[in-house]
C-alpha cells in the first residue's frame, strides 16, 4: 500500500512531490464533495488464476534458550511501553485535521519519534501501513491472551539502511503493539526461523492486516532485495500465532527483543496490498484482500483495482487455514463520475455484501482526492450494485478494520506529521 513502491529514483520524486501537493488538506467538512449515489463503478472479475498456494513454515520456534514465549499479555504490559498522545496532548490536538470530516468516536495520535519529517523523507524511513483490531479477532473485544482491548498496526521500511541514499527494494517490516485501555506501544518484530534456529526479518511491503482468532494475517509483497525466506520471491499473505510472541531473556535484542515467527504463508497469485477479516460474509468467515492502483490523471487509470475473497476452511474458529481457491471476486471499471472511481484504494473492509473503501490521492481529477471513502452494495445482480461515495474521510488514509462489537470502523492515516489513528461508526461513515 502506501505510494506503489515502484525504482527507487521514481517512486523518491513521486513522494517529494506527493508531500508538497498535499501539505494543505481540506479543513472542514463545507469544503467535500457532496455525498453521490449512482451505479458502482465495480463489475464481477474471474476467479481464474487467482488461486493461493499454500506454503509451509517448518521451523516456527525460536531457541529457548534465548527466547521465552509471552504471548500478548506480555507485549501489553511494562513500564518500558511508549506512551501515546491524545487530544490532550497540543501537538496532537494540532493533528485533528487529518482526521475524518465526519464524526470520529475515537482518535489519537502516534508519538512524536515516528511521526516522520516532510521536510526530510529520507530520514523519515517508516511508514504505518496495515491495521488490525482484536474487535475483529474476538468478539468480545479482548485479544486471546490479554483482557486488554488492542490493536495492531503494520510499518514498512520505506528506504535503504543509508537514508541519503533511497532504494525502496529494501522493505522491512515491524509492528506495533497497541493497548487501547492505556494507550501505550511496543514494537513486535515479525521474523522466520531458519534450520539452525537463527531469526531473520520478513521482509516485502506489509500494507495490509487482518486478525481471526489468534491469528495475525499481512499481506506482503516479493521485494526483498535478495535477501532469503520462504517464497521470498513471490507475493504473499504471511501468517502469524499471537500466541507465540517471544521476548529475548536477557532483555536485549534491538529490534528483535520482541518477536512473532511466521508459522504459514499462501503465495499470491497477484501483489495484494490491503486484507480485511469478513465475520458475516456468506458460508462463513473470509478475508477480502485487493491490489494498490495509482490513478494517473486518465479517466482509464480510474479503473483496474482488483478485490478478492478468500473464504476459510470449515471450524474451528479462528484458524488460519484458508480455502485456496477464492469465492468472489471485482474489478473496477471507468466510472461516469469520477467522484465514483474506485482507485487509488489504500484499505477495505467487507462486511457481508457491503464494501468499505478508502482511497489516497494518485494522480485522480475529482475534488479532494486524499480523503475519498466509499461504500459499495455487491449484493444481487451486478446490473444493481450501488456506491455511496464522498470526500469527508481521514487525510491520506491506509488500512481500515471493523470491531464487530460496537460497529465501528477503525482506520489510521500515514503522511509524515499527519499521523492518527481513529474510529469511526459505520453509520457516520457514509452520511446521507
Amino acid at each position: 500500500m502506501a505510494e506503489q513502491w515502484m525504482t527507487s529514483a521514481l517512486t523518491w520524486f513521486v513522494r517529494m512531490a506527493a508531500a508538497c501537493a498535499l501539505a494543505a488538506p481540506v479543513m472542514s467538512p463545507t469544503g467535500a464533495a457532496a455525498l453521490t449515489t449512482a451505479a458502482a463503478p465495480l463489475q464481477p472479475l474471474s476467479l481464474t488464476g487467482l488461486a493461493l498456494r499454500a506454503g509451509s513454515d517448518p521451523y516456527t520456534v525460536p531457541l529457548s534458550a534465548e527466547y521465552e514465549q509471552v504471548g500478548m499479555g506480555g507485549v501489553l504490559s511494562g513500564s518500558d511501553r511508549t506512551a501515546l498522545p491524545g487530544s490532550e496532548d497540543a501537538g496532537c490536538a494540532a493533528r485533528a485535521a487529518y482526521r475524518p470530516l465526519v464524526p470520529v468516536s475515537t482518535w489519537f495520535c502516534w508519538d512524536a519519534a515516528v511521526q516522520g519529517d516532510k521536510d526530510d523523507l529520507p530520514h523519515s524511513p517508516w511508514a504505518p501501513q496495515g491495521l488490525a483490531t482484536s474487535g475483529e479477532a474476538q468478539l468480545g473485544g479482548t485479544p486471546i491472551g490479554s483482557e486488554h482491548r488492542a490493536l495492531i498496526t503494520s510499518w514498512a521500511w520505506l528506504n535503504s539502511p543509508d537514508p541519503n541514499t533511497p532504494d525502496y527494494r529494501t522493505n522491512s517490516v515491524i509492528l506495533k503493539v497497541v493497548d487501547l485501555d492505556d494507550r501505550r506501544y511496543r514494537n513486535v518484530l515479525p521474523v522466520w526461523v531458519d534450520s539452525q534456529g537463527k531469526l531473520r526479518r520478513v521482509y516485502g511491503h506489509g500494507g495490509g492486516l487482518a486478525w481471526y482468532g489468534p491469528y495475525l494475517f499481512m499481506t506482503s509483497s516479493s521485494n526483498w532485495n535478495g535477501y532469503s525466506g520462504p517464497d521470498s520471491t513471490r507475493h504473499t499473505i504471511r501468517v502469524f500465532d499471537t500466541r507465540k510472541i517471544y521476548r529475548q531473556r536477557d532483555g536485549g535484542g534491538g529490534d528483535y527483543r520482541y518477536v512473532i515467527p511466521e508459522v504459514r504463508h499462501y503465495v499470491t497469485p497477484i501483489l495484494l496490498d490491503f486484507v480485511s477479516l469478513d465475520r458475516r460474509s456468506s458460508g462463513g468467515a473470509s478475508l477480502v484482500a485487493g491490489t494498490y492502483k495509482r490513478s494517473s490523471g486518465t479517466s482509464a487509470s480510474l479503473a483496474g483495482t482488483k478485490l478478492v475473497r478468500y473464504r476459510f476452511q470449515p471450524p474451528p474458529d479462528g484458524d488460519y487455514r484458508l480455502i485456496t481457491t477464492p469465492v468472489q471476486a471485482w474489478v473496477s471499471t471507468v466510472p461516469a463520475n469520477p467522484a465514483d472511481a474506485i482507485s487509488d484504494v489504500q484499505g477495505v473492509q467487507a462486511d457481508g455484501n457491503v464494501l468499505h473503501l478508502n482511497m489516497s490521492a494518485g494522480s485522480h481529477p475529482g475534488p479532494d482526492p486524499s480523503r475519498r471513502f466509499a461504500t459499495v452494495n455487491v449484493s444481487g445482480a451486478a446490473s444493481t450494485w450501488t456506491i455511496r461515495a464522498h470526500t469527508s474521510w481521514a487525510y491520506r488514509p491506509e488500512d481500515l478494520s471493523l470491531w464487530y462489537g460496537t460497529g465501528e470502523l477503525w482506520g489510521l492515516t500515514e503522511g509524515e506529521e499527519e499521523r492518527v489513528v481513529f474510529s469511526v461508526r459505520i453509520a457516520d461513515a457514509s452520511p446521507t
